[in-house]
């Protein structure tokens, strides 16, 4: 008896545990049950940003009560990964079920939550239930053009500032729109409140183009360097997003798309005029490029203009092949027995621990 009663402790705590560990991926926060759920969405928020956020840990638990007559409970919070822009005073980014009740019936609806903290400390609940279609004839006084109307539903944006008028003893004041295509709510931002930023993907942004992105233009922007794939270079059209509160890419409204060769490959920088050889569709031979294990080895380069990816071969590809004078290259052009040649006489170096099926790097 005795036995089984361990038994059925451990298998419990297994549970237990299982459930937490379930609970934490699910949250994406680590889970301390001395404090509760919300002191550790604040306590890792805090570790990630290095700042507080933006509503008192107090008031937002004051505000639970609030959400949770609206059936906002914080299950469906966890599950819409919501917490932590709760927390800092921003509107969720996904759509939560929400219950009303309204002349004694249950209405069941969904739409986005945010939390404002006034200039007086208080914390209110805002909701933006889901619409069925923008308003787009006017916003806060302002009536839409048929241009503004357009470019909203192309883009989301009017295309230039508003002026609306929020407050009568305010007056109109300019702001920047973005539609919200989840609930179909718009965004509004002051314009006096919006900082445009020095560079945007590693590209410096001129005055004109600040000034423009900062009154609602689309700019075009050259020059701007991928994170995801390093070195790759790309142009694309850019607006300020009120919703994000930040520039946005449009690739949707930029038909060329164009990408253009990295600067550098591998532990060689690329000139321009390197660069315009591989837009062309040339190839380069490269001698003394580095791998990730700091290995030399030589190779020819092209590169493809439809996904801005490399390719590397220790065959040369075309006739065309470039000499620079950053690349160790020879004044002429190796033939494929030339370089099959070298290839094995590197690889006799070398004790092969597995089929070598090409170059990598």
């Amino acid at each position: 008896m005795e036995q089984e009663n361990k038994n059925t402790q451990t298998e419990n705590r297994e549970k237990k545990e299982t459930k937490k560990t379930i609970a934490e991926a699910a949250l994406g926060v680590t889970i301390d049950e001395r404090d509760g759920l919300i002191d550790n969405v604040y306590r890792n928020f805090m570790e990630k940003y290095k700042r507080e956020p933006k509503i008192p840990k107090e008031k937002f638990k004051q505000a639970c009560s609030d959400m949770e007559k609206l059936g906002i409970t914080m299950p469906k919070l966890q599950n819409a990964d919501a917490l932590p822009q709760l927390i800092d005073g921003k509107t969720t980014n996904k759509v939560i079920p929400i219950t009303t009740e309204v002349a004694g019936g249950r209405i069941d609806t969904e739409g986005k939550i945010a939390l404002h903290r006034h200039q007086n400390g208080d914390v209110a609940l805002k909701l933006y239930p889901v619409k069925i279609e923008p308003n787009l004839k006017e916003y806060f006084g302002h009536a839409f053009s048929d241009e503004e109307r357009e470019n909203i539903l192309k883009t989301g944006s009017p295309g230039n500032v508003i002026f609306a008028e929020f407050k009568k003893e305010e007056g109109k004041v300019p702001v920047l729109l973005t539609l919200d295509k989840d609930t179909n709510h718009f965004v509004a931002q002051r314009q006096e409140h919006i900082k445009i930023p020095e560079k945007f993907f590693k590209a410096t942004l001129s005055e004109e183009q600040k000034q423009e992105l900062l009154n609602g233009k689309i700019v075009k922007i050259e020059g701007m360097e991928s994170t995801q794939k390093s070195g790759v270079v790309f142009s694309a059209n850019v607006q300020y997003n009120a919703q994000r509160k930040g520039l946005e890419l449009l690739f949707e409204q930029n038909q060329e798309k164009k990408l253009f060769p990295p600067k550098k490959i591998a532990n060689m920088e690329l000139s321009q005029e390197q660069r315009d050889t591989l837009h062309d569709g040339k190839a380069i031979f490269a001698e003394g490029l580095k791998d990730k294990k700091g290995k030399e080895y030589d190779a020819y380069i092209t590169w493809n203009p439809e996904d801005g990816k490399l390719k590397f071969s220790s065959k040369n590809p075309n006739d065309n092949t470039v000499k620079t004078e950053t690349f160790k290259t020879v004044h002429n052009t190796p033939t494929t027995q030339q370089v099959a040649k070298q290839t094995q006489e590197k690889a006799a170096k070398v004790v092969p621990t597995k089929k070598n099926t090409g170059i990598k790097i």
